[in-house]
């Protein structure tokens, strides 16, 4: 169980820095830290829908909503209803979202040199992939399953 626990406390630590980090950094650029993961997030994955994002980043409908709203607001991105399904809108990043984007690529490019800089580059490759590994592990955990039985087990 030590190796448990270590890990959650390295993975929170590194979480920790980077958020923070990137706090300061976007709210210079005028974005929330929710803001930043949520329009990049759009970029990369034009077409989503709201609950798709919500999904994807393991975040609330609610919070997606209003980060969604100030954003099409800001000119940032926009919805369009999808014909196949009416009640459904899917997101595309305009041309000034998609220079937000560049510029939070470049910010967590900065972030990711400095983190990484003391590893030769197979080290980071390694780093890479494990992380990788980890993130298709967490996203394949069905969390519901998992905690019903845990408290099966217990």
């Amino acid at each position: 169980m030590e190796r448990i626990t270590v890990f959650d406390s390295f993975a929170g630590l590194f979480f920790r820095k980077a958020q923070i980090f990137m706090k300061v950094i976007v709210k210079e650029q005028g974005f929330s830290f929710l803001d930043a993961i949520i329009l990049v997030n759009v970029c990369e994955n034009p077409g989503a829908t709201q609950e798709q994002i919500a999904n994807k980043l393991v975040l609330d409908n609610a919070s997606v909503a209003r980060s969604l709203k100030q954003m099409e607001h800001r000119r940032l991105i926009r919805r369009v209803i999808d014909p196949e399904n009416q009640r459904t809108k899917k997101i595309y990043a305009l041309q000034k979202g998609e220079t937000a984007k560049k510029e939070m690529d470049r910010i967590r490019d900065y972030w990711n040199n400095i983190f990484l800089c003391d590893f030769a580059e197979q080290e980071q490759e390694e780093i890479v992939s494990t992380l990788q590994k980890l993130q298709q592990k967490a996203i394949d955990i069905d969390l519901d399953k998992i905690i019903q039985e845990y408290f099966k087990s217990t």
